[in-house]
C-alpha cells in the first residue's frame, strides 16, 4: 500500500486535493480522508490522535450555524467557555478530557478548545449515554448552565464578581502610584 498526493482531476477538485490521499491498491485508487498524526512509535507507525475537539462555539447560542453552533439554538447554551466545558466533562460525565489553547478557526478572539475521548481503543464508547460526538455536544450545553460559576450564591460565582475596590487596586500594590493616590483619595 503506497500513499501519493492525488493529481487534480475531474473527481476531485484542487480545494478537496490537500484533504484526501489517494491509496494505490493493485492499480486502482481509493480515495479517503487523511488521518490527524500526532506521533510515531518505536515501530515506525503512526499513532492516530481519537479524541473529539470541542469547542465553545459548537454549543454557544449566541452563535449562529454559518458562526460554528453545531447543536440546535434551543438545545444550545449562553456563552460557555473552555473551563465550564471542561468541569462539566470532568466532574458530572466523567470522561476524560484536556485543554489546548486552540482557537476555532471562525472565532479567533475566544481561545481554547477541549478534546475529550470519546472511545476505547476498539472503538466502543466509554458511556453509553454518549455514543456520538452531537450527544455529547447536548449533553455538556444542559450542564454549562448549572455549573456552579454560574448559579448566584456559590462562591464560584462570588469570584467572578467584581468590586469597585477591586477596580481601583488590582493595577497597583504600591503607594506612590497614580492608581494609589485615586484609591487614597476617594477614601
Amino acid at each position: 500500500v503506497v500513499l501519493v498526493r492525488p493529481i487534480p482531476s475531474a473527481r476531485a477538485t484542487t480545494s478537496s486535493v490537500s484533504r484526501f490521499v489517494a491509496r494505490q491498491v493493485s492499480g486502482d485508487f481509493a480515495w479517503r480522508a487523511m488521518p490527524t498524526i500526532t506521533e510515531v512509535s518505536g515501530d515506525g507507525t503512526y499513532q492516530h490522535d481519537r479524541r473529539v475537539c470541542i469547542y465553545p462555539s459548537y454549543i454557544n447560542a449566541g452563535c449562529s450555524v454559518q458562526q460554528g453552533r453545531r447543536i440546535p439554538k434551543n438545545l444550545a447554551c449562553e456563552h460557555p467557555n473552555v473551563m465550564e466545558i471542561k468541569d462539566v466533562l470532568e466532574k458530572s460525565l466523567k470522561l476524560p478530557c484536556e485543554t489546548e489553547n486552540k482557537s476555532y478557526p471562525r472565532d479567533v478572539w475566544q481561545p481554547g478548545r477541549v478534546r475529550v475521548t470519546l472511545r476505547k481503543e476498539d472503538g466502543t464508547p466509554l458511556a453509553k449515554e454518549f455514543p456520538t460526538k452531537r450527544a455529547l455536544m447536548i449533553e455538556i450545553a444542559r450542564l454549562v448552565p448549572k455549573h456552579p460559576g454560574r448559579v448566584p450564591g456559590t462562591p464560584e460565582y462570588k469570584k467572578r464578581l467584581v468590586e469597585p475596590i477591586d477596580v481601583l487596586t488590582q493595577f497597583t500594590s504600591q503607594p506612590g502610584q497614580a492608581g494609589a493616590v485615586v484609591a487614597a483619595g476617594a477614601g
